[in-house]
């Protein structure tokens, strides 16, 4: 079961073990299921390195076949300080 999914041109846009910044997708069941959120996080190829499952998927939608696994560091919030 997956918790997040991430769009991406390539593998080269996840490098591992760096904080990077994304727009991951929630798949958690429910009211906010496919919710988007701006994160500053880490990524690994193997699975089990950090808490939370990664789906991959790719500019058209095709999904990567190895799971990836996500610690999320802190959310960002994009939206300037003069426009709230």
């Amino acid at each position: 079961m997956y918790n997040f999914d991430v769009f991406v041109n390539s593998l080269g846009d996840l490098p591992e073990g760096k904080e990077i910044q994304l727009a991951l997708r929630d798949l958690t069941p429910g009211r906010h299921k496919y919710c988007y959120r701006n994160v500053v996080a880490m990524v690994s190829a193997n699975p089990e390195t950090y808490p939370e499952k990664l789906q991959i998927r790719f500019g058209r939608g095709q999904a990567h076949s190895q799971p990836y696994s996500i610690k999320i560091l802190n959310d960002v919030d994009r939206i300037p300080e003069r426009w709230r």
